[in-house]
């Protein structure tokens, strides 16, 4: 098979980049090897949204774009990461709307993955672009870019008044355990110097 299922191992803030870039950090399914995936900081927030489960008032882009196909009769089926080239990944979306009718359409990679887990469906990447630039887990591994597989440190691609107001949601939906996540996160960053 020419192409791999992947899955979100995890989402970092890149230090490095003065933009607010994230590295999304794709993997196997037998967690052999890593795809890092630079992302901006609007991406990283639609996809930290839903791999944390955070209730948002308003509607994320992705989400109308799901409540929009699924009123329309369209879902999506896969996305597919087909290529990279000067470090941008290049994804698809294959949408279906009945039986027999595919819609595909271009797509940054970032959306391609939010999308794809608000639809709970698979990414594939192809062997070429792994092939390419995949690192293997140990290796990884040993370049200090350990990745737990958790996903409860994202919790800092939130700026402290996202945090605030979660915490005020989560406490008037009586979620006092998501509530007091989100003090001890807003407590620890006041503590650092």
């Amino acid at each position: 098979m020419d192409r791999v299922k992947m899955k979100v191992l995890a989402l970092a803030y890149n230090s490095l980049s003065r933009t607010g870039a994230y590295a999304l950090v794709l993997s196997d399914e037998e967690d052999k090897v890593r795809v890092p995936v630079i992302i901006g900081m609007a991406e990283a927030q639609a996809i930290v949204v839903q791999l944390e489960g955070v209730k948002v008032k308003r509607p994320l882009t992705h989400d109308i774009i799901k409540e929009l196909t699924g009123r329309l009769g369209v879902d999506l089926e896969e996305v597919v990461i087909y290529r990279v080239e000067d470090g941008v990944f290049y994804a698809e979306a294959f949408f279906c709307r009945g039986e027999d009718e595919i819609i595909k359409i271009d797509i940054r990679t970032s959306d391609a993955v939010a999308l794809a887990l608000r639809y709970k469906c698979p990414i594939y990447m192809k062997k070429s672009v792994i092939d390419q630039v995949g690192i293997s887990a140990s290796t990884f591994e040993m370049k200090g870019m350990k990745s737990t597989g958790r996903h409860g440190d994202n919790l800092e691609l939130l700026s402290d008044e996202e945090l605030e107001r979660l915490m005020d949601e989560a406490v008037q939906n009586e979620d006092y355990e998501q509530a007091s996540r989100y003090r001890d996160m807003l407590k620890s960053r006041k503590e650092k110097p």
